[in-house]
Formats: structure tokens, sequence, C-alpha cells
């Protein structure tokens, strides 16, 4: 699933590199992978980059060199595919179901890839289900590739109350406030 106002960001840090590079170097890079913008805009966004932190600025005249700083927050799949595979052993059927429960809608393909899931998971879902899925995304303004949407073939609400604990403890970086033994008597 490609969302181009959220993505763009994890694009431009990854033509960045460690080294960094010039805006007009990014720009021409950007450009061979499909992303077409002036670079006055490129620019803008670059130090609005810098002023959250995510990026670093040199200059190195006659040209400014941006370099990574510190990297972005993983996004919803990739955080849910960290905490399935933590607690299962067989992880790709738990991400789908999390996925499709966290979502009330069918998964697409290219979502459980971005989740991790290299193989098949599920049972393709209804061309019902699946046309009325794309509909309501393109209403969000993401691009929908012409793919399988997905439901799970089991149920694993046991599963999902631990999986969904892990991605907020995670996310928030409060692991270390949960007491990982239990007190047997009182003292």
């Amino acid at each position: 699933m490609f969302n181009p106002n959220k993505d763009f960001s994890r694009m431009v840090m990854e033509c960045l590199g460690k080294d960094g590079t010039s805006i007009s170097a990014l720009a021409k890079n950007l450009d061979s992978k499909g992303f077409k913008h002036h670079r006055l805009i490129l620019t803008g966004y670059l130090r609005a980059m810098t002023d959250m932190g995510y990026l670093r600025e040199r200059d190195v005249p006659p040209s400014k060199i941006y370099q990574v700083s510190k990297t972005l927050s993983e996004n919803i799949y990739e955080q849910v595919g960290k905490a399935c595979r933590r607690i299962s052993n067989d992880p790709d059927e738990l991400i789908l179901f999390t996925l499709f429960k966290l979502f009330k809608r069918p998964i697409f393909e290219s979502e459980l890839r971005q989740a991790g899931v290299a193989g098949p998971a599920g049972v393709p879902a209804s061309e019902d289900e699946t046309a009325e899925c794309k509909r309501a995304l393109r209403k969000g303004g993401n691009v929908i590739t012409n793919q399988n949407a997905m439901v799970p073939s089991s149920d694993m609400s046991d599963k999902l109350q631990e999986v969904l604990i892990t991605v907020f403890l995670d996310s928030t970086e409060s692991r270390h406030l949960v007491s990982e033994t239990k007190q047997s008597k009182l003292i």
C-alpha cells in the first residue's frame, strides 16, 4: 500500500543514505524513482525534516549536504510484524489476523509484505469485499494496485491482546515499566 503523503519521507531518508547528499543529487535520485518534485519544494521539505531533527544540514559550498541524524519510527505494519514474530512461531497468519482486526477490512498483499509476510497467509477475500476495501482506501488518498486482498483463515483472538500490548509498549518505549515476574505470595 502506498500513501504518497506518508511514504515520501522514508524514500528521502533512503536516498540520502549514510553519507548524505546535495539537494540536486537527491532530486535526480528521487526523479529516477518516480518522485518528480521541484527542487524548491524539496528544499522546503528537507528544511522541515531538519527542523524536526530527522536530518542534519552541512554547508559544503556551493551546496548544502543533508544527512540522516535519526531514523523514522516504524510504521504500523512493521510494528505489528515485529510484535507477532516475538509472540508466535508462525507469525504470518497472526499478522494478517491482527491487521484485519485493526483495520476492519481485508488486507492487501503489499500490506502483508510491509509487515514481513513472505508467503501466503489467509484466504482471498470475496470480490465485493475487495472492491469495497479499494473504494474506502482510495477515498483516503492511497494508491491501490490490482492485488489480492486477504482475510484470516483462523480465529486468533486469544493472541490479539498480547500483540496489541506488545506494539503499544514498543512504540511508547514503556517495556521497562512492565513487571516480568509474578508474585506468588503476599509479603
